[in-house]
């Protein structure tokens, strides 16, 4: 069995994708009041104006194109680091690989990252895949399922061959 057969085997379902979704989630809200905390503390500090906090929630069109900037660098740094693991994944025993079950390359965690910035991205996944999947070519595996038969399948094909 090659590895892209054994990746679709192994595909995470949709209960787990959807825990994911949830604990990621709460922890990037959790990670973005972190962040706004420690810039009120450094103008809090250096004894600035507040007010142009106000700003921010005064348009909403900024808002959300801040939010998608540090979504970006959240998950990509997060994906890039763990090598296909965000939080939630790591609860969940699930990681990201190609779909050929290599792992993915920076490229394709950033694209992954891009693609979260969609809108109505999060529901994408109700379907066969999610756009941040199906858009760089990925996949969610059980892990420990995966690295047993990717393994398996790798003793085998060294069956009867001569060790250098």
């Amino acid at each position: 069995m090659n590895l892209t057969d054994i990746v679709q085997k192994n595909k995470a379902d949709k209960g787990l994708r959807f825990a994911n979704f949830l604990i990621d989630t709460v922890l990037f809200y959790c990670f973005l009041f972190f962040i706004g905390l420690i810039i009120a503390l450094v103008a809090i500090i250096l004894n600035n104006d507040l007010t142009f906090l106000e700003d921010l929630y005064i348009h909403p069109i900024i808002d959300y194109l801040l939010t998608a900037i540090i979504r970006v660098f959240y998950y990509f740094g997060m994906e890039i680091l763990t090598k296909g693991r965000s939080i939630g994944k790591f609860i969940t025993g699930t990681q990201v690989v190609t779909l050929e079950g290599e792992t993915p390359t920076a490229n394709v965690f950033l694209k992954r990252s891009f693609c979260r910035i969609i809108p109505f991205e999060a529901f994408s996944f109700f379907g066969e895949n999610g756009w941040h999947d199906s858009i760089p070519k990925t996949a969610v595996v059980v892990k420990k399922h995966f690295d047993y038969e990717s393994n398996l399948s790798l003793d085998v094909d060294t069956i009867g061959k001569e060790i250098e």
